[in-house]
């Protein structure tokens, strides 16, 4: 058996716990690669959950149908989306004609299905009536409505119409129906009889 000196000996023991030291990091690193391997690899087998398409979600819009008579090149029924105006729905028909009076109708006002919307000719008043851009039982916007729209509602006759008008123009819009009666001469007996026919939507 050879023998060692203790300076050989220490050496050698010194030598051996680098090489296990040296092991273990590789065992060790061997193992943790494997796990790491096996994780992703479960990982890359489910199944991927592709975020929803929020432009898919989002319903189409809803497709109306309004009649569009009177002084307009292409008289006729025309299909509209939810959310265009009057004066769309006046271009679809091919525009007004020269003799054409838009001046009594809202052409901002939003269209809703079933709508019929005329369009007289000048001066003719007497047979065209102011509310020919608003349907039977369609409440009137107070916040867009024109003079002669708003003398549609019981109670309100021009000037007080044009005192709706005036008070929404230095005041801003009407937050809910209640503020009408922040109008000179509309008091509550008034609002009674026409808040089932306003809207401020």
């Amino acid at each position: 058996m050879p023998y060692f000196s203790k300076k050989q000996q220490y050496a050698i023991v010194v030598l051996l716990c680098l090489i296990l030291a040296f092991s273990g990091y590789v065992i060790y690193k061997n193992y943790k690669l494997k796990n790491e391997f096996v994780v992703n690899a479960s990982n890359d087998s489910m199944p991927v959950e592709r975020p929803v398409d929020s432009e898919e979600n989002k319903e189409k819009s809803l497709e109306i149908k309004v009649y569009v008579t009177g002084l307009v090149k292409n008289p006729g029924v025309y299909t509209m989306e939810e959310g265009e105006r009057v004066i769309d729905a006046i271009n679809k028909a091919g525009g007004p004609l020269e003799e054409a009076d838009l001046t009594n109708i809202n052409l901002a006002q939003k269209v809703k299905d079933e709508q019929m919307i005329i369009v007289p000719k000048k001066g003719e008043t007497n047979n065209i009536s102011p509310t020919s851009t608003i349907q039977k039982n369609e409440k009137i916007n107070i916040n867009t409505a024109t003079k002669e729209e708003l003398q549609t509602l019981p109670g309100i006759g021009p000037v007080t119409a044009e005192r709706i008008i005036e008070f929404r123009e230095n005041k801003g819009s009407f937050k809910k129906i209640e503020d009408i009666m922040n109008v000179p001469r509309i008091g509550p007996k008034l609002f009674e009889q026409i808040k089932d026919k306003i809207t401020v939507d």
